[in-house]
């Protein structure tokens, strides 16, 4: 494929061959892609204002590359429309069915998704690469998932200060109002902006159900705040309690002791791209991955608010901070990570007994940590769950798991099982002879088929 732009933006000359594609799996391939773009997008620096002038810099050739195909395809338009005043007055430079059908399918998307949109997939090049290769039938597929993820793709553009309105700017200033009012475009939409952006947090939003209403995670009315490691109240603790002693401690990162390593910075853990958004049923809100993720990667770690396990009386996201090895101190209080209204997107992965995920205690540096690590291959657009393991489920307050696996082992039926068992243990111990101790029933989840 070869594709030629003159630098007046005049296209000349298009060799495109359509590629043979597979489906599905190369569909989901770019979709992960394209949100990898805006992600990289982000960390070079193109949120930036200063990068993001009104003639494009040469930072967004690409961007400008289809804004430029996106004007003649309206030239196009208008040229073709019998009634349009301009008729005649533009000039259209190339009229080969390839160079139309790249201009059509680039208007195309402003049609269907909405000319921001088509500003915001401009900065993917996997977007642009699509549309210069795909057949017919690949271009319909992924206009149908990009349909599907509309929500999602707007939200992730904008968490990261990432500017559409400049693009529209620049092609605004190049077609007449008559054929389209980009100027009153930008501003009915720029009316809809996102209020309250954390661009810290990337995960500050939840991607919404049917109802279509965005909203900020929170718990028992209170906001989440994102934070990238665990936090403690000084006034409790001396000092970290998170940290280990580096003399017989060894970092599971790099093999070394008392390194500086952290898992926000570690080459080996993953930190994928994922996103919050609304799960079906009464499972609340849960995480998608938006890329491809491998059997044995670490993604991320558990964070939160160190908290001496008798201070905390909702356990609902606390978790032990395992001390490893030799330095861990049987009689103190253990250590909780309480990540209720302090943590990061780790927080909200959902429980399943046929879980994606496992946590891991580790030590990385110079702390103890609870990592958290892919059980097996996770394709795109799949959600994350882990395993919360029978203290969870068999706490006081009544739980009951909503994964609906088959072999789920913590649903109605197996709580009932359950409880009926305690009773009838509980009448045992009572018609038991004096001196002899009788065990009560051992939660014995149900056996997966």
């Amino acid at each position: 494929m070869r594709i030629s732009v003159a630098s007046s933006s005049i296209m000349k000359t298009f060799e495109v061959s359509p590629e043979p594609v597979s489906d599905g799996k190369l569909i989901r391939g770019t979709m992960a892609q394209i949100y990898r773009d805006f992600h990289n997008a982000w960390l070079s620096g193109m949120a930036n204002p200063d990068h993001m002038e009104c003639d494009l810099s040469d930072a967004l050739t690409g961007v400008r590359e289809v804004m430029d195909f996106a004007l003649f395809g309206l030239k196009h338009q208008a040229l073709e429309s019998k009634s349009s005043p301009t008729k005649g007055s533009l000039n259209y430079a190339s009229n080969t069915p390839a160079s139309v059908r790249i201009c059509t399918r680039f208007t195309g998307v402003a049609e269907m998704h909405g000319w921001m949109m088509l500003s915001m997939l401009a900065h993917s090049n996997a977007f642009r690469n699509a549309c210069y290769s795909y057949d017919q039938a690949s271009w319909a597929r992924l206009m149908q998932s990009i349909r599907q993820n509309h929500v999602s793709l707007e939200l992730f553009f904008k968490v990261r200060g990432l500017d559409w309105q400049s693009p529209l700017q620049y092609i605004g200033r190049l077609v007449p109002s008559a054929i389209f009012s980009f100027t009153g475009y930008i501003q009915s939409q720029a009316s809809r902006e996102l209020p309250l952006i954390d661009h810290d947090n990337l995960h500050s939003y939840v991607v919404p159900g049917g109802d279509g209403s965005l909203r900020h995670p929170s718990y028992q009315g209170l906001l989440h705040l994102g934070i990238p490691y665990n936090k403690y109240d000084p006034n409790t603790f001396a000092q970290d309690p998170s940290l280990c002693n580096t003399n017989l401690s060894i970092c599971a990162s790099c093999g070394n002791r008392g390194c500086d390593c952290e898992p926000a910075t570690c080459d080996n853990v993953t930190r994928p791209l994922v996103e919050l958004n609304h799960c079906s049923g009464e499972r609340g809100t849960g995480v998608r991955s938006l890329q491809c993720i491998r059997k044995g990667e670490v993604l991320d770690e558990y964070v939160g608010e160190l908290k001496h396990a008798s201070a905390l009386t909702d356990l609902t996201y606390a978790l032990e901070l395992e001390h490893l090895g030799p330095q861990r101190v049987p009689s103190r209080d253990a250590i909780l990570i309480d990540a209720q209204l302090h943590g990061n997107w780790t927080r909200y992965i959902n429980a399943s007994c046929n879980p994606s995920l496992q946590f891991m205690p580790a030590i990385v540096g110079k702390r103890h940590r609870m990592m958290i690590v892919a059980t097996r291959d996770i394709d795109v657009f799949q959600e994350l769950t882990i395993g919360y393991g029978d203290g969870y489920w068999l706490s006081p307050d009544v739980r009951v798991c909503e994964c609906n696996e088959p072999a789920c082992c913590y649903d109605a039926a197996a709580r009932k099982e359950y409880v009926r068992e305690m009773w009838q243990s509980v009448v045992k111990q009572k018609t038991q002879p004096k001196g002899k101790l009788h065990q009560g029933p051992k939660y014995r989840p149900r056996k997966k088929v």
